[in-house]
């Protein structure tokens, strides 16, 4: 470096020193390591921004898994309202999903740059997956049984619907004109027919005699 900066002065017509140019050579070489050093410490801090950032989008995705599954998890009285956040909710799951994927790339390629910032993101990531797989369960799940609910629900209006019918027959017949003969024309009819059933049967077997 020292020669270097004779050079430059040589060129210029001008002699210099050889204290001058071996001190102009250590500042030389001074800003030049400063300058790597600065350079290395911007590289060190973009690592621990990036690091910072992808920790919070990990954060960021765990909470909203976490409000979807508290979600699916409630119970509630009302089938149709029921089955309308179950859609919404597995939209949200699957933006989560595609913001898991893309998180999970750029976490892996980090790594592979800045291993000692990489390695508890990766661990995390594999966290984040499992409470992922563990809402997908979980959607599954109630999804299969608001299914089965609403099939029953149809079974049970059908038969509603058949009683209410029979319901409705019933008062008519009840609120109906109703006939009713006494004890004593019903005793009347009933010998009248045994009688009239009698006479037949003799008919009958002489008929057949004959």
């Amino acid at each position: 470096m020292a020669e270097e900066q004779k050079e430059k002065y040589l060129d210029l017509y001008t002699i210099l020193p050889s204290e001058i140019s071996l001190q102009l050579a250590e500042v030389a070489l001074d800003l030049k390591i400063y300058e790597q050093i600065q350079n290395k410490v911007k590289e060190v801090e973009q690592s621990k921004a990036m690091s910072q950032e992808y920790g919070r989008q990990i954060q960021k995705i765990a909470k909203d898994l976490t409000t979807i599954l508290t979600k699916l998890k409630a119970k509630t009285e009302n089938l149709a309202q029921a089955k309308a956040d179950q859609k919404v909710l597995g939209e949200e799951l699957d933006g989560c999903n595609l913001k898991l994927i893309e998180l999970d790339a750029a976490v892996q390629k980090f790594s592979e740059q800045n291993s000692q910032l990489g390695k508890p993101l990766v661990n995390k990531i594999g966290k984040l997956t499992e409470l992922h797989q563990q809402t997908l369960r979980q959607a599954e799940n109630r999804f299969s049984k608001l299914n089965q609910a609403a099939s029953h629900l149809e079974e049970y209006n059908e038969m509603l619907e058949l009683i209410l019918k029979w319901i409705e027959k019933a008062k008519d017949l009840v609120h109906g004109n109703i006939a009713w003969n006494s004890a004593s024309q019903l005793r009347e009819q009933y010998i009248l027919h045994q009688v009239t059933l009698g006479k037949s049967f003799q008919i009958v077997i002489k008929s057949n005699l004959t």
